[in-house]
């Protein structure tokens, strides 16, 4: 091989090691960026579950799992029996209450006895109620809960201020999820994730 040959040959040989590196270097950047704002997303679920944690609420849930994100704090309770409620001791300790029903399969059978029950505690003592499903909501109307006349493809109501104030279908719209996060989650989970996020965005406690 001439050394004319052999030059040309390093110059191509060059050309293509730097064509490489360079695609190389935009998969990376591309791989950065994508990772970037998926942290960022990621992020604002988080700062949503925080802010819920911060108001020093005492929140628990009912029903099936909830499968909400580890940064949100969250109990378990298996009855509406007074013994499973905070302890009057404890009263002072906590700001409010918050009792989750998880119900978005309508496995659920809960006596109307039950949503009278939670109707005094909305009343008396100033629990958010969240029922999250549909099946229940002909029960929840003979109990007293509502009187109004909602879309069949309601999925979620949110009672606050006393029991006084009410908004149907608050959890129903996946579209406040963080689209990253979103498109990983069950359908179980998207209202569970969408009640987290809205009750930041419209700040009921």
């Amino acid at each position: 091989m001439n050394a004319k040959r052999l030059i040309v040959t390093f110059v191509f040989a060059a050309i293509l090691i730097g064509f490489f590196i360079w695609i190389i270097g935009v998969f990376i950047d591309d791989a950065a960026r994508k990772n970037r704002i998926w942290r960022e997303q990621a992020q604002k679920v988080t700062d949503a579950s925080e802010y819920i944690n911060s108001k020093n609420y005492d929140v628990m849930y009912y029903g099936e799992e909830l499968n909400a994100p580890q940064s949100f704090k969250v109990g378990r309770i298996y009855s509406f029996s007074p013994d499973e409620f905070i302890s009057p001791e404890d009263e002072g300790v906590k700001d409010g209450h918050i009792i989750i029903v998880n119900d978005p399969n309508g496995n659920l059978s809960i006596e109307k006895e039950d949503w009278n029950y939670m109707l005094g505690r909305m009343k008396y003592y100033d629990y958010i109620l969240i029922y999250l499903g549909s099946a229940e909501f002909k029960d929840m109307q003979e109990a007293g809960l509502y009187f109004d006349v909602i879309p069949d493809t309601t999925k979620s109501v949110i009672y606050y201020n006393q029991g006084i104030s009410k908004d149907f279908g608050f959890a129903d719209d996946y579209t406040i999820i963080p689209e990253v996060v979103r498109q990983d989650l069950s359908s179980e989970q998207l209202p569970v994730y969408a009640m987290i996020m809205q009750m930041k965005a419209k700040e009921y406690i």
